[in-house]
C-alpha cells in the first residue's frame, strides 16, 4: 500500500521546495512538477485511499508547504473530479472519468460560492439545447495550465445550481483575465467573464437544488481539505524556522493541535469556521515568527521569509467564506 504522506514529502523535499524561490520570482510552474504529481499518481488521490478526505488534507498541506503555487493548482483538479465521479451524466463521465483519475486530463474549477443563491455572480438561464451562462468569476485558478474547468451557476428561475464542464480556453462568450498575485502567482489566476456562453446538456455535470442553510458533510470536507493551504504555509514556515536554527517547538504544538481541531470539526465534533479562522491567524504568526527571526533579510524581496510572509497573508484571504472572515475579524487579540 503506498503511503501517499511519505510520497508527497519527498516529492515536496527533492522536487518542489528546491524550486519554490525560481517558481515565486519567475511567475512560472515548471511542467515537470505536474508531470512528478502524475507520475506518482496524485491526481487520483481521492481514489487510491479508504481515507480521502484526511489523505487529501495531509498531502495537500505537504504540497502546499513545498510550493504553494503548483500544489494551489493542483488541489482544484479534485473539486472537478470528484463532481464528475459523482454525476449521473454517463456520457460524460465515461469520455472524462478516467483521464481525470490518471492526470491525463487536468482540471481546474469555479467554486459553487459564486453560485450563491442569495447573490450569484454565474448565472445560468436554460435554453431548448443546455444553458446560457452570464457574470463573473473573480478568482478561476490555473488557466492555461489545465485542460478543463468545472464551473457552479445558478439558475434563478429554477433556484438550482448548474455545474457544467467546459474548455480552459477562451472562446465565443467566455473570456480570461489574468491577475496578478502577492503570492502564487504561478498559478495563472484568471477572472472568468461569462457573456452568452452556451453549454450544451451534453457538458452538464448536475442540476441540484439549492440549499440556502446548514452543512452537509461534503461541505465540511471542502472546508476541512481547503484548510491544509493555511496549515501548508504554516509547515513551510516551521521548516524554515529550522534550516535558519530557530525552532519553536510551541508552535509546532500549536500546529497540530490546530490540525486536530479541523480534523474533529470536519466530522461534526466542533465548529469548522472557527477552526478555519484558528488555521489562517496561526500561518500569519507562524510567518511573522520567522521573518523575525530571519531578520532583515525577511524585507529583501526573494528571501524565503519575504515570500511566506506573502503567501501568509494569501492564505488568511484564500478559500476564506464570510463565516470563516467573520470569526477572524471578531476574534480576541491580546
Amino acid at each position: 500500500m503506498t503511503d501517499w504522506v511519505q510520497q508527497a514529502q519527498t516529492l515536496t523535499d527533492q522536487v518542489l521546495r528546491p524550486a519554490a524561490a525560481e517558481v515565486d520570482t519567475s511567475g512560472k510552474i515548471p511542467l515537470s512538477h505536474f508531470s512528478a504529481l502524475r507520475d506518482r499518481g496524485f491526481y487520483g488521490l481521492a481514489f487510491a485511499t479508504k481515507d480521502p478526505v484526511n489523505t487529501l488534507a495531509d498531502v495537500g498541506e505537504i504540497l502546499i508547504s513545498g510550493c504553494l503555487a503548483t500544489a494551489f493548482v493542483w488541489a482544484q483538479h479534485h473539486g472537478t473530479l470528484l463532481r464528475i465521479m459523482m454525476s449521473r451524466n454517463n456520457t460524460l463521465k465515461a469520455r472524462y472519468l478516467a483521464d481525470l483519475r490518471s492526470g491525463a486530463v487536468t482540471a481546474g474549477v469555479s467554486g459553487s460560492g459564486y453560485a450563491n443563491p442569495d447573490n450569484p455572480v454565474i448565472v445560468a438561464t436554460e435554453t431548448d439545447d443546455g444553458y446560457t451562462i452570464t457574470g463573473q468569476a473573480p478568482f478561476v485558478t490555473g488557466w492555461g495550465l489545465v485542460d478543463t474547468i468545472g464551473v457552479t451557476a445558478f439558475d434563478t428561475r429554477a433556484q438550482k445550481t448548474v455545474t457544467f464542464l467546459m474548455d480552459a480556453t477562451d472562446g465565443r462568450g467566455v473570456h480570461a483575465n489574468r491577475i496578478c498575485l502577492s503570492a502564487a502567482d504561478a498559478s495563472n489566476t484568471v477572472e472568468l467573464t461569462f457573456n452568452g456562453y452556451e453549454v450544451p446538456h451534453a457538458s452538464v455535470i448536475h442540476v441540484r437544488k439549492a440549499r440556502r442553510s446548514g452543512l452537509s458533510i461534503a461541505d465540511r470536507a471542502i472546508l476541512r481539505i481547503n484548510g491544509s493551504l493555511a496549515l501548508g504555509v504554516a509547515r513551510a514556515c516551521l521548516t524554515e524556522a529550522d534550516r535558519i536554527g530557530h525552532p519553536c517547538p510551541q508552535l509546532r504544538e500549536t500546529h497540530t493541535t490546530i490540525r486536530t481541531a479541523l480534523n474533529n470539526a470536519a466530522t461534526g465534533d466542533g465548529d469548522i469556521y472557527n477552526a478555519r479562522a484558528q488555521a489562517s491567524q496561526f500561518a500569519v504568526t507562524a510567518a511573522t515568527y520567522v521573518a523575525t527571526a530571519a531578520g532583515s533579510r525577511s524585507v529583501t524581496r526573494g528571501e524565503p521569509t519575504e515570500r511566506l510572509v506573502r503567501e501568509a497573508a494569501f492564505s488568511a484571504v484564500c478559500t476564506t467564506t464570510p463565516e470563516i472572515k467573520s470569526r477572524i475579524l471578531t476574534a480576541r487579540h491580546p
